[in-house]
């Protein structure tokens, strides 16, 4: 039985930019993105065995909160072998363990992750549809993670267009309208397993409704900026 209610999320295929602008930028939508072949030996090859700062994490469920994870430091090539199995030979907590990356800038203090400067040769595949004016853009975060890995849900300020390259991912929005009933501590929720909450710990939760919907390949999803987000891998 569903705890919340479950709200639709708009669908639209050929998307031009005044379509986007007048009729998607409003809304909490999804439009057809290229698709790209971006298979574990293409992405290893192509992003080779520069090192990169992962999370690694023994619960799929990854708690910003409490820390159920560590950061560790991989080959990109290894990292993206270890990413996409079940179980690891070669581990740092359990055999079953998850994995998250999220690229950085080069000064992670000072400068935003751009997939065009820390993964060149990946960018050349991706194509972003020209919704804004150059000026507007702030960063472009490549992400990687193993299957079933959820992240807590959270917010941005800015707004954000998530692009779904390769594999599967479920993603549930809610309205900021609903803020009072996620159990927030800073710009994150408390609840961790949003399906079967604890609701003598969270009563509220019951009160939010959700946007919810599957992303494929070649799926882009818009965010608006301090809509809340959480998305697990397929």
């Amino acid at each position: 039985m569903d705890c919340q209610e479950k709200l639709e999320v708009p669908v639209y295929t050929d998307v031009d930019r005044e379509t986007f602008l007048r009729d998607i930028y409003p809304l909490v939508t999804r439009v057809l993105y290229i698709k790209h072949a971006w298979t574990v030996s293409y992405l290893a090859q192509r992003g080779g065995d520069r090192e990169v700062k992962v999370h690694v994490s023994p619960e799929p469920r990854m708690d910003f909160l409490h820390k159920n994870f560590v950061y560790r430091t991989l080959p990109f090539d290894k990292f993206v072998q270890r990413a996409a199995e079940t179980k690891h030979s070669d581990f740092f907590i359990s055999e079953d363990e998850s994995y998250y990356l999220r690229s950085l800038g080069e000064d992670v203090r000072k400068e935003p992750a751009d997939l065009r400067k820390q993964f060149p040769e990946l960018a050349e595949d991706f194509h972003t549809p020209q919704f804004f004016e150059p000026e507007q853009f702030f960063s472009s975060v490549f992400r990687i993670s193993s299957p079933g890995l959820q992240l807590w849900t959270h917010y941005d300020i800015m707004d954000n267009l998530l692009a779904q390259v390769t594999g599967r991912k479920r993603v549930v929005l809610y309205s900021p309208k609903d803020a009072l009933y996620l159990c927030l501590t800073g710009d994150k929720s408390e609840v961790l397993d949003i399906d079967t909450p604890d609701l003598q710990l969270y009563p509220e939760f019951v009160k939010a409704s959700r946007y919810e919907s599957i992303l494929e390949p070649g799926d882009l999803l818009f965010i608006p900026g301090f809509l809340f987000l959480l998305n697990q891998t397929k």
